[in-house]
């Protein structure tokens, strides 16, 4: 009886060493898979410069974009201004863009807002029914802060949970930035 036993073991170690080894071996050699960024337009906040009103997330195919879901009303979202504010002028010349959509303010609530905390980025507003359309398509979160990098082939390859501030996300999102800024930078 313990023979047999020593052989179950034995034949169980042996098949669960190997596929442990071939599930190490795939994690090392796949390839990340991402998914394509939901395609969205809306309302562009006016600034003295730009003439469309709407903006579409397909015409910056080629960029790296930054997706924010924020509102004024929310603290950690507010405290990521100058944070975004420092990546957008740091990287916009290499096809770097921020996409700051606000899922509950009108546009007169907006332009109050940033006219005490400027945002060099863009800031997207819609309906409460477009907001909600796209909120859905990007996850249904139940909470903001909440941001998407997008790279420069429109997928959807990194996600953030919270507000982005203090040294740890900060570092996190520009290694982010860099990294997918130097992928396919011919494009």
């Amino acid at each position: 009886m313990k023979f047999y036993l020593s052989i179950i073991i034995f034949f169980f170690t042996t098949l669960q060493s190997q596929t442990i080894e071939n599930q190490n071996t795939s994690f090392r050699t796949k390839e990340p898979e991402y998914i394509p960024a939901y395609d969205f337009k809306l309302n562009l906040l006016q600034k003295p410069m730009e003439n469309d009103s709407l903006i579409n997330l397909s015409s910056f195919k080629g960029s790296v974009v930054l997706i924010n879901f924020w509102a004024t009303w929310c603290g950690p979202c507010v405290a990521e201004i100058p944070e975004f504010n420092h990546f957008y002028d740091k990287y916009k010349d290499q096809k770097f863009e921020i996409l700051s959509i606000s899922i509950s303010d009108s546009e007169k609530q907006l332009n109050k807002f940033v006219k005490k905390f400027p945002t060099n980025y863009k800031v997207l507003f819609g309906s409460p029914d477009e907001i909600g359309v796209v909120v859905q398509n990007y996850g249904g979160f139940n909470s903001i802060p909440v941001s998407y990098l997008i790279n420069r082939d429109g997928m959807v390859v990194r996600g953030y949970p919270s507000a982005i501030v203090g040294e740890y996300w900060s570092s996190a999102l520009e290694s982010d930035i860099i990294k997918f800024l130097n992928q396919n930078e011919n494009k």
